[in-house]
């Protein structure tokens, strides 16, 4: 009764508080959807990122898969080359116990 004589509206109170309410609702889901976009962005960064880093292993691992493939060009050429070595080896051996033995005769 009091408050009516003092010409205090209650529905307008009730109005305003409502209204300071959806204000600070507002206000905290703006906050927490900046937060978000900022944890979506560095999402992107870490995706990104991790993106390179599987691109550059996978460039690592075709150099490493063409150097393994060079290397056993190269090991195959060098057996060749010891099996013609050893060939070439045994005929001058051969030559050389034939040359002794008329040699000695």
């Amino acid at each position: 009764m009091a408050f009516a004589r003092e010409d205090i509206n209650f529905e307008n109170i009730k109005r305003e508080s409502d209204i300071e309410m959806l204000v600070k609702n507002m206000v905290q889901t703006n906050n927490m959807i900046a937060h978000l976009k900022d944890e979506q962005f560095e999402m992107r960064n870490e995706i990104k990122m991790r993106d390179e880093i599987i691109s550059k292993l996978q460039d690592d691992i075709r150099l490493l898969e063409k150097e393994k493939r060079w290397n056993m060009l190269w090991h195959n050429r060098l057996n060749d080359c010891i099996d013609k070595t050893q060939i070439i080896f045994g005929i001058l051996f051969l030559i050389n116990i034939l040359f002794i033995y008329f040699m000695s005769r």
